[in-house]
């Protein structure tokens, strides 16, 4: 799901905000946790993740610009203590549809998202996950634009919906960025023509099938719910391709197994509605985390 906020922000916004004049085509990122601790087990795992999109934009006409995107994500760790064996587990997925510009202040997105998210050792109906998003932006003036919008998707725990809402800000001065929404934003200065300096929160939901079951004979899912702050530093190492060291915390973490069947009535943002699910794995502990990331920037 960060991804496709990432994507719907940097990307699909362009035609209607003068102040932002670049489009994010391509992101490489890395992130590692130091050993995290089991609670109350003498047992660790460290967490490494990589994430990976590439965006394709196709101007159409004057009001219609066509999107395909590429997704790919990968999360490696112990599920439990008892387990000596990281599990790694993978989200594939595309993004495609359009945008409408209905005038000059108006444009909404409407995107397609299927996906396999699932620890790849047999892929079955069960990793298969379909959703969709429906996002406005509206231009307030040159330098602040508002978007509202809704995304949804058929996680392994039942259907998840996320309401988003949200704004953009670029200082006239073109030195301070700012987007603040309900699930994530970030905040950057640029220190000088090349270094920025800035802070992100990132809330994440995400499942995957298991093709064995770990704790029981029944088939099994696991479900991950993370908010995550960073500071970084951004800097361009060649034309359009830049660097991004980010130190961080996890402020909230959930890693979590639970049984095929045991779902929940509704996923709404960072919220379950008719969750009595019972955890199969032992939870680790929050902590810091570290991330890289390479950027390909195209100017317009």
């Amino acid at each position: 799901m960060r991804i496709i906020f990432q994507i719907v922000f940097f990307v699909l916004g362009t035609p209607l905000l003068q102040a932002q004049n670049y489009i994010d085509l391509a992101n490489l990122s890395y992130s590692i946790t130091p050993q995290n601790q089991f609670e109350e087990r003498d047992a660790q795992t460290q967490v490494e993740e990589v994430e990976f999109q590439f965006t394709f934009p196709q101007v159409l006409d004057d009001k219609n610009t066509f999107i395909a995107n590429v997704m790919l994500e990968s999360n490696a760790l112990r599920l439990d203590p008892e387990l000596t064996q990281r599990t790694t587990l993978t989200s594939l997925g595309l993004a495609f549809g359009f945008n409408y510009k209905y005038s000059d202040k108006l444009a909404i997105t409407y995107l397609v998202i299927p996906k396999i998210a699932s620890d790849l050792e047999h892929i079955t109906s069960q990793g298969f996950q379909l959703g969709g998003l429906a996002l406005a932006t509206l231009n307030r003036n040159e330098n602040l634009n508002y978007k509202i919008g809704l995304y949804a998707n058929t996680e392994a725990f039942g259907l998840f919906l996320v309401p988003y809402i949200g704004f953009y800000y670029l200082s006239p001065s073109k030195r301070f960025e700012a987007y603040i929404t309900t699930i994530n934003g970030d905040i950057n200065y640029m220190l000088t023509d090349k270094l920025h300096i800035g802070g992100d929160v990132n809330g994440l939901t995400s499942s995957y099938a298991l093709a064995n079951p770990y704790f029981g004979t029944s088939p099994e899912y696991f479900a991950k719910n993370t908010t995550e702050f960073f500071v970084y530093l951004r800097y361009p190492i060649s034309k359009g391709l830049y660097f991004k060291a980010k130190a961080g915390y996890a402020i909230t973490r959930t890693h979590k197994v639970f049984e095929q069947d045991d779902k929940v009535a509704l996923g709404l943002s960072l919220f379950y509605l008719g969750d009595d699910r019972n955890q199969l794995n032992t939870p680790f502990q929050k902590g810091a985390l570290f991330k890289f990331e390479l950027l390909y920037r195209f100017q317009l």
